[in-house]
């Protein structure tokens, strides 16, 4: 399930991930992010990953295709988890994407995580 998560700043997507994404959830977010590129040269995104629990193949593949065509529209990427895993991930991402600043945050830090988004 995932929910979006209100910015005032119109060049910041949130969301909430509960459970699996799936591809219509997915969907729903690259449209999102497309809609606000046409009024934006860079976008941040803050995402809260709560029991994530995987995606799809199907959007794990759209997610893959959407990063290496549109990476150089996005300048932060705020992760919100208590996953060590994600963690990890999120270092990983953040080493092998130019231009792009990524970060990991715990869930008790989350208020930390928005206002670094939003610097």
């Amino acid at each position: 399930m995932i929910e979006i998560i209100p910015f005032d700043e119109e060049n910041i997507i949130g969301f909430r991930v509960k459970g699996r994404l799936e591809d219509n959830e997915f969907d729903e977010i690259v449209g999102i992010m497309e809609e606000r590129l046409k009024l934006h040269k860079k976008l941040r995104v803050y995402a809260e990953m709560e029991e994530f629990k995987g995606m799809s193949v199907n959007s794990f593949m759209k997610d893959i295709h959407y990063g290496l065509r549109y990476w150089r529209e996005f300048d932060k990427e705020a992760v919100v988890s208590d996953k060590g895993w994600l963690s990890a991930w999120v270092q990983i991402a953040g080493s092998i994407v130019p231009g792009v600043e990524v970060r990991h945050f715990t869930f008790d830090e989350k208020e930390e995580a928005k206002e670094w988004i939003r610097e």
